[in-house]
């Protein structure tokens, strides 16, 4: 895949600030309302997985044999722009669509909290928390982060049948590689009524997996598919 591009790492931030995330095995699941609701005037953009999060990079770039290079708020920084779920959805979708999209077929995210917009927050599901591993290594400190986005594969003619907007149908694929993030129109398609109670025709788990020395500044992204039994099987989380 390619790499991680985020314009705004303040916009990373509150995204992140709404998210579940597991720690190096401890799990933070309390979040705030949602993202599309109104922040209290003053109050800070922030969650106990974040705030953890910069404390334990305080912790590594001050341990013994760490490189005397390594900022503490430059790690965060590189973490938060792997931890901002909006990009990372668009990548991976920009990367299956290809594979698995064929003229009868289109891959779609399921609806998750991150695609609502304020007073409609309860409506949908939490997003899979997402996975992170810091440790240091040889005086580097590397990180693995992993998101999991949950997507389905649809038949058109069955999303025309239960009365999708075809318009909005037909440029979902096209604006996938000319916006960033997903568009109005996109969005609009997340929230027709006929899409939102709609079963998908297979369930597609997609993790976006990078590996990074934030020491050497190398880093390897990928992806992971992956059909799960259980959602395929007839349960869904």
């Amino acid at each position: 895949m390619k790499n991680v591009f985020v314009e705004d790492i303040a916009m990373a931030e509150r995204e992140a600030a709404y998210e579940r995330g597991v720690l190096n095995g401890v799990k933070f699941l309390k979040v705030k309302g949602g993202p599309g609701e109104p922040n209290k005037e003053n109050e800070p953009m922030d969650s106990y997985f974040l705030q953890t999060l910069r404390e334990i990079c305080g912790h590594m770039c001050e341990m013994d044999g760490v490189s005397g290079s390594t900022d503490p708020m430059a790690l965060y920084g590189g973490l938060l722009l792997r931890l901002c779920r909006s990009t990372s959805e668009k990548d991976a979708l920009e990367e299956i669509t290809p594979w698995l999209a064929r003229e009868e077929l289109i891959v779609l995210p399921l609806k998750r909290r991150h695609h609502t917009v304020a007073g409609k927050v309860g409506e949908s599901k939490l997003a899979q928390p997402i996975d992170v591993e810091l440790f240091v290594e040889a005086g580097d400190v590397h990180a693995k982060v992993t998101m999991t986005h949950e997507f389905g594969l649809f038949r058109k003619s069955d999303l025309l049948s239960r009365g999708v907007n075809e318009h909005r149908l037909s440029e979902w694929s096209k604006l996938l590689s000319k916006e960033k993030p997903l568009s109005s129109n996109q969005h609009k398609l997340l929230h027709d009524a006929a899409f939102t109670n709609m079963r998908p025709w297979i369930f597609l788990d997609v993790d976006v997996i990078e590996r990074i020395n934030f020491g050497s500044g190398n880093n390897v992204r990928f992806l992971s598919v992956t059909v799960p039994d259980e959602k395929n099987s007839g349960y869904v989380r």
